[in-house]
């Protein structure tokens, strides 16, 4: 089998295993045959094995992740294709665009041993999976699927690890379809109680009465409940809902963020979570938690 290996400017994260006339490998892990190694870094660029990429679902512009390389030397350039994943108001919406010149497709839900697919797990490994429908190009095929909001977990920290698995089939060897995965990391950012955590507070018994005094909470609240709540109404809190917004801070800028939102809704508390980081708040050299409800 023969791939071109693709160009995006739309597509920005990128899966590559295999390829004619690509741009030289610069860094990244494969495995299998050592003759098989040597000829996939010279066709293309190879992501590292087991690395889980972080995305910021606050990007504006989408990001990128190389998939491993094939570990069997005879699939080192059975596969080469982009991924592009972003932030819509829907959810996270992932796209690919793969070049293939022995494209098998089949019924959605039918065995992904004998045809091509992408299958996206919305939680991680183990979790309920969704198939990526693809459309069939003159030089492979292309799909999209949008994970929802509500079928995503946790928002921030380490966020939500969204795995997504290749199956590439390849008729001419008579072999089971290739299996290949990228893992991402969707996060909002660093939460309100882990940046509390990495900033402990300190007490100098010697600096009492010394300095600028404490900021109070009415201070510190102040930016979020500017213009009459404007930070959740912009994002759409229902009247019967609840939002309980964490800000861990210090010189006037935003650290970490928290937001709870009753009934849970993780598209307007990821909303209000982007909101809170941009705000400007009272400047202090302390470490303070500036904390709201609506």
């Amino acid at each position: 089998m023969r791939f071109a290996l693709l160009t995006s400017i739309s597509f920005a994260a990128a899966v590559a295993c295999g390829g004619s006339n690509p741009p030289p490998n610069t860094g990244g892990t494969i495995t299998g045959d050592e003759n098989a190694v040597k000829q996939a870094h010279e066709m293309h660029e190879c992501g590292k094995a087991d690395q889980v990429h972080q995305y910021d679902l606050h990007d504006e512009d989408g990001d990128r992740a190389l998939v491993p390389c094939s570990k069997n030397a005879g699939g080192q350039n059975d596969f080469s294709g982009m991924i592009h994943i972003e932030t819509i108001p829907e959810g996270v919406h992932i796209t690919i665009h793969a070049s293939d010149d022995e494209v098998t497709m089949g019924a959605l839900g039918s065995d992904v041993k004998t045809r091509d697919a992408v299958i996206v797990y919305p939680k991680g490994p183990g979790s309920k999976a969704i198939e990526v429908p693809l459309m069939k190009t003159k030089d492979g095929y292309t799909g999209d699927k949008i994970v929802m909001w509500d079928d995503l977990g946790k928002l921030n920290d380490e966020g939500t690890k969204i795995d997504i698995a290749i199956f590439d089939h390849d008729k001419s060897s008579g072999k089971d379809a290739e299996e290949l995965h990228v893992a991402l990391a969707v996060s909002t950012g660093k939460s309100c109680e882990k940046a509390q955590d990495e900033n402990p507070q300190t007490m100098d018994m010697g600096s009492k009465g010394k300095g600028s005094p404490d900021l109070t909470d009415a201070q510190l609240g102040a930016p979020m409940n500017a213009n009459n709540g404007a930070l959740v109404t912009n994002c759409g809190l229902a009247n019967d809902a609840h939002a309980d917004i964490c800000v861990g801070l210090k010189n006037g800028k935003p650290l970490g963020v928290s937001v709870r939102v009753t009934p849970g809704n993780n598209k307007v508390a990821a909303c209000i979570d982007r909101a809170a980081r941009r705000l400007s708040f009272p400047v202090s050299p302390k470490f303070d938690i500036a904390k709201t409800k609506f």
